[in-house]
């Protein structure tokens, strides 16, 4: 999730894409901050090679060593969605900071589901984001997600490895990749599982998961799950949304969907 502009101190201003891609470089470092994130915000496509500047940035940098701007720089360039960021997103894989290489994990992600030229592209960053997870300190659940959304098969191994990982956000991260990857619903029954999780906020992650790989068989139980309706109506839409004909017109709804359309309804 992108950073609030405000937790650098900048103060929203009327900004042109223009003016944003100007302050790219301003001496005042939360105005660059704040101009990556709207940039990203607005989609404004003409501030891709701007931003790939900034991936680089050495100015805006904490005393524990992070790099704000380079971290809302990738988040933008996530958003644009723009297949020409890939390599030098893959070169920042390599960065110190923890959260810079979290916000590429996620932005290789977005890109590869923007379009197939993004999907093709983001396949350079199946070998990088591999060997991450073998190290330390890395930002597991992001890698695990993007490695699953570009369907890692080689990685399938190294994947399951998680699996079994104690904390139960990488537990699922990893279920999720291995349906992403292999669609065996023995890996979206982990999830399902988790829907009765006694910590609320892994019961949310497992409806969140469960709606990112939209797992029809799973309506009833997101339904019935023990979390505020807005989490259980999100994952729902999710599925609806990925099983939904490409046509929206003159079709018939199966049974499935029409359960699950009535199960919104409860819930609205």
């Amino acid at each position: 999730m992108a950073e609030s502009p405000q937790d650098q101190g900048a103060q929203p201003v009327a900004l042109t894409a223009e003016r944003a891609i100007a302050q790219l470089t301003d001496s005042d470092l939360s105005l660059r901050y704040y101009a990556a994130w709207w940039l990203g915000k607005m989609r404004v496509q003409e501030a891709v090679e701007p931003l790939l500047d900034s991936l680089s940035d050495t100015s805006d940098r904490t005393e524990l060593g992070g790099y704000p701007l380079r971290r809302n720089a990738a988040r933008a360039l996530g958003k644009l969605g723009n297949p020409v960021a890939m390599g030098p997103l893959i070169r920042s894989l390599q960065c110190e900071d923890y959260y810079v290489r979290e916000a590429v994990a996620q932005a290789i992600e977005e890109i590869a589901i923007a379009s197939a030229a993004g999907f093709a592209a983001a396949q350079r960053a199946v070998a990088p984001l591999a060997e991450l997870l073998t190290m330390p300190q890395q930002p597991y659940e992001a890698i695990l997600e993007t490695l699953g959304r570009l369907r890692a098969e080689s990685c399938q191994e190294l994947i399951a490895t998680f699996l079994n990982h104690p904390q139960g956000r990488l537990h699922y991260a990893a279920a999720r990749a291995m349906y992403s990857i292999t669609q065996d619903p023995a890996y979206a029954e982990h999830l399902v599982a988790g829907l009765s999780h006694p910590d609320v906020n892994l019961r949310r992650t497992a409806l969140n998961d469960l709606g990112e790989i939209a797992y029809l068989p799973a309506v009833a139980a997101i339904a019935q799950c023990q979390t505020e309706s807005s989490f259980r109506l999100f994952a729902l839409k999710k599925i609806l949304d990925a099983h939904l004909p490409q046509s929206r017109f003159d079709f018939e709804l199966t049974e499935p969907l029409q359960q699950l359309m009535l199960y919104m309804d409860e819930l609205l």
